[in-house]
């Protein structure tokens, strides 16, 4: 199970086994969508600021487009790097049997909000490859349905931590079954119809 608490100044996430690789290769995935224009799932993170007027809409994302990629790649890359994603783990087609022992990373305040917004883009992305459209949608009984799932219980509990800092109690998540057992050995970010890639609603 992934435990989120928080310690001192900062909030403390443990991971059980294979959790963190599993994270981890999600989120250096989620970097690689978020750079590649020509990926549609890109388009849900970066929605239309002036949806009913095109050329406004252009304009804005002419200023904002790119600082934005850098910024969200840059956020995924980081989880990736302090969960050890690249070292020794294939981050493009992330083996969600990989075998790792827990791992156990305390971020400060500004990091925990950095994940939180990371993980929103992860949800994004797997809603999109879902065809998650709102709330109403139900969320389909598969690998990339369940880690969709975990996913926003280890947001909601780590924004929880950020919100508690003075002592809050242990937050215990367990990752559904059979994650860490992919058929297809794939991670849910990749492409397929049953292996989407990356996200929040």
């Amino acid at each position: 199970m992934t435990r989120v608490r928080a310690e001192g100044t900062g909030v403390r996430i443990d991971f059980a086994e294979g959790e963190a690789g599993i994270l981890g290769g999600l989120a250096e995935q989620l970097a690689e969508i978020v750079e590649d224009e020509s990926d549609p799932v890109r388009g849900r993170m970066l929605p239309s600021a002036y949806p009913h007027d095109a050329e406004a809409d252009a304009e804005f994302r002419r200023w904002t487009t790119s600082d934005l990629v850098d910024r969200k790649s840059a956020a995924a890359r980081s989880m990736a790097a302090r969960l050890g994603a690249g070292d020794g783990v294939d981050a493009g087609r992330a083996d969600l049997s990989l075998e790792s022992d827990a791992t156990s990373v305390l971020l400060d305040p500004d990091a925990a909000d950095g994940w939180a917004r990371t993980l929103t883009d992860l949800r994004t992305a797997l809603a999109s490859r879902l065809g998650i459209e709102s709330d109403d949608d139900e969320v389909p009984n598969s690998t990339p349905g369940a880690v969709y799932e975990w996913l926003g219980q280890l947001q909601w509990t780590l924004i929880e931590a950020l919100d508690e800092l003075d002592g809050i109690a242990p937050t215990e998540i367990a990752l559904p079954d059979g994650i860490e057992h992919d058929d297809e050995g794939d991670a849910p970010v990749d492409e397929g119809d049953d292996a989407p890639s990356g996200g929040s609603r």
